[in-house]
């Protein structure tokens, strides 16, 4: 190949890595980070590679870049990143680029797909760097005595100016990339604060629930972390429970169960969130560990249709003959509730019950009542 035909290819691959829309950074086997493309600086917020590093990549990876000749090797794997104060973990691909025989580089692609995903990427590090992540909590009801059975933990991203981002612009963004941690962790920092007040608001019988992503369930590091936050905090058997999001993405039902069983035996509640949204929600049933259902909004939404309250009473049939707890979401009226009740369904939360709020409203509401 001519010099300058090299010369040529070489600058349309720059280009082209320069400006993909998926971030990239070359990372060398001393550990530093050689390069970022545009949308990996934009993400990151770069202005000097030093600001970034990869904290943890496999050793198997690292040794195996095959030869001088070869069509470069690639890995799905999670590396935990570290950014100026701040580690996470992020769902990669791998490329082991051969620069000589004995060694090369890594191309380390982040999964990104659209530019939608990049400015959601973008914004909830931001958040995360600049204390901009808080949980409103809302409470959920015994439907036939008013008792408070449990609190949902619900994400809320401060975007600087007074408000919050739609959490529906932006979590099923940074789930569906398969990120990990980047909330989780920060979320469990949080949620620890209303564990620290949770007897003084008169709730210490009740679960504290946190939503949690399948590709949460499926990341290695999964039960260790929720494990130990039990463990460090002494949470009570039952006091703590994982609501199971995006089931539709769980690739293997076999790992996820293995790892929810160990998470149970520690006394961590697992509830299958948005039950009846997807197609395979009764396999997770079967599939799964899972001690609570939570039916889905739409159906609430939708009880006066008499093929949607068939379908409500079937569930709660099931969840009655397999002993599991059923919780209706989204019940706004007097009508959705009793209806509910009369479906078999006796737990619940809602507006009509419970706005989500902050947890210096929730000791005003204890104050109160």
């Amino acid at each position: 190949m001519e010099p300058t035909q090299n010369k040529t290819e070489l600058s349309y691959l720059t280009r082209s890595l320069l400006h993909h829309p998926s971030p990239y950074i070359i990372y060398e086997l001393d550990g530093s980070i050689a390069w970022a493309n545009m949308a990996a600086r934009y993400i990151f917020d770069l202005k000097e590679l030093s600001e970034l590093s990869i904290g943890k990549i496999d050793d198997d990876i690292k040794n195996n870049f095959g030869d001088i000749n070869s069509i470069a090797l690639y890995y799905d794997t999670p590396i935990e990143v570290t950014l100026r104060d701040i580690s996470f973990f992020m769902r990669t691909r791998v490329h082991m680029i051969p620069v000589t025989d004995e060694n090369g580089i890594m191309l380390i692609e982040l999964l990104c797909k659209s530019r939608d995903g990049l400015d959601a990427l973008k914004e909830t590090i931001d958040c995360i760097e600049n204390n901009r992540v808080e949980l409103a909590y809302q409470k959920q009801y015994d439907l036939v005595t008013g008792e408070i059975t449990g609190v949902e933990a619900l994400l809320r991203l401060k975007d600087g100016k007074g408000g919050h981002f739609p959490n529906d612009k932006v979590i099923p963004l940074i789930e569906g990339e398969k990120l990990f941690s980047l909330i989780v962790l920060e979320s469990l920092n949080q949620i620890k604060k209303f564990f620290d007040v949770k007897d003084e608001l008169g709730l210490s019988d009740t679960t504290v629930y946190l939503n949690v992503s399948a590709h949460t369930i499926m990341h290695q590091e999964f039960c260790k972390i929720f494990s130990k936050f039990v463990e460090e905090n002494d949470i009570k058997e039952n006091e703590f429970g994982l609501e199971i999001t995006e089931t539709a993405e769980l690739e293997d039902t076999q790992k996820a169960g293995e790892s929810l069983e160990r998470l149970k035996k520690r006394g961590i509640k697992i509830a299958l969130d948005d039950f009846g949204a997807g197609y395979a929600s009764l396999k997770y049933i079967r599939d799964l560990p899972i001690d609570v259902v939570k039916l889905d909004r739409h159906f609430t939404s939708n009880i006066c249709d008499p093929s949607t309250s068939r379908l409500i009473k079937f569930v709660s049939d099931v969840c009655a003959e397999l002993n599991l707890e059923m919780i209706g979401e989204g019940i706004e009226t007097e009508q959705e509730k009793n209806m509910m009740i009369d479906l078999g369904c006796e737990t619940g939360q809602g507006f009509l019950m419970h706005m989500p709020s902050f947890i210096e409203d929730i000791k005003k509401e204890s104050h109160d009542g």
